[in-house]
């Protein structure tokens, strides 16, 4: 179980920073209408798709380091 929520937490924070930092800007920029948001970190797009994601990932890496 330690090394499942190590991997699980791990594999979730490169998926946030992939999510956040490609496929969001991504999405907003193949809207035909045009896109003149910005996506910034301190934001409620980011509460939503970087720092919920993120703390779910922190959490499992620290479960799974203190775990013995």
């Amino acid at each position: 179980m330690k090394m499942l929520s190590l991997i699980f937490g791990l594999l979730l924070a490169i998926a946030t920073f992939v999510w956040f930092f490609y496929f969001v800007p991504l999405g907003c920029g193949m809207n035909p209408t045009g896109c003149r948001e910005r996506f910034d970190v301190l934001s409620s797009i980011g509460l939503l798709h970087f720092w919920a994601p993120l703390a779910v990932a922190c959490g499992a890496i620290f479960y799974g380091a203190r775990r013995s």
